[in-house]
């Protein structure tokens, strides 16, 4: 299992058996997995060898140490990959996601939005997102009024995507930027936690295919629980 003549490190070769376990169903989510002595003894390595890679894992949050305790396997993070709906994310993992609104109103446009949206009144949709009993979201969406009509609350707990092209609004594209954000108080009592998990803020515009903004969004996620993959795609530039 481990090549010590391989010029792939021995760390990396345990994280990677450990990973093939954990996806065979050796160990599942929630269960404890063998201690740095034992794994030591059946890989053949050092315990410091050990200790780093089930620190690796533990930063990519496929493992958890609990004091005390032991070494547990994680529930699987939510992976999202370029522009997707959330909801639609959820569904094909087969996990559950129900969605929790906290506020729902009809506001003034923003100043922020002058030279976003032309309409005065937006809707302001702020919204939990829970994946098996985790809140993993925190979403804040604002819609002008004037594309959608009268919405209601039960419309808002399914996907956005599916609610707009059912008005007519078929989303193309989406320009977003990406930053970490300080855990704080306000952010404990959103995803109801004790401890500073990591957490990712993006900002976003969404596009139909005349490039008009159809709604932005600004999202909080956490990091230990979702995960965003993008394709970057390298554009043929002309050098003048």
């Amino acid at each position: 299992m481990i090549n010590k003549k391989s010029p792939i490190p021995v760390y990396y070769q345990l994280e990677e058996d450990i990973k093939c376990k954990i996806e065979q169903g050796v160990w599942q989510v929630g269960q404890c997995i063998s201690s740095e002595r034992e794994l030591a003894e059946e890989y053949g390595v050092s315990r410091m060898t050990v200790r780093q890679s089930l620190g690796e894992l533990v930063q990519d949050g496929i493992l958890v140490r609990e004091k005390g305790r032991g070494t547990f396997v994680c529930k699987p993070k939510v992976k999202q990959r370029d522009m997707m709906s959330f909801s639609e994310v959820i569904a094909k993992s087969g996990r559950t996601l129900k969605t929790k609104i906290i506020e729902f109103q009809i506001i003034d446009r923003p100043s922020e939005y002058d030279d976003i949206f032309k309409f005065s009144k937006l809707y302001k949709i702020n919204r939990l997102r829970i994946v098996d009993e985790d809140i993993v979201a925190n979403e804040i969406v604002y819609i002008p009024c004037e594309y959608c009509g009268v919405v209601t609350e039960n419309m808002l707990e399914g996907s956005l995507f599916k609610m707009l092209k059912s008005l007519g609004f078929d989303i193309k594209s989406s320009d977003a930027s990406i930053v970490a954000v300080n855990m704080n108080e306000k952010y404990r009592k959103i995803f109801k936690v004790n401890n500073d998990v990591p957490l990712l803020r993006t900002k976003s515009k969404f596009f139909t295919s005349d490039d008009t903004v159809i709604y932005v969004e600004d999202s909080v996620y956490r990091s230990d629980k979702y995960v965003l993959e993008v394709n970057i795609a390298k554009r043929d530039a002309k050098i003048k």
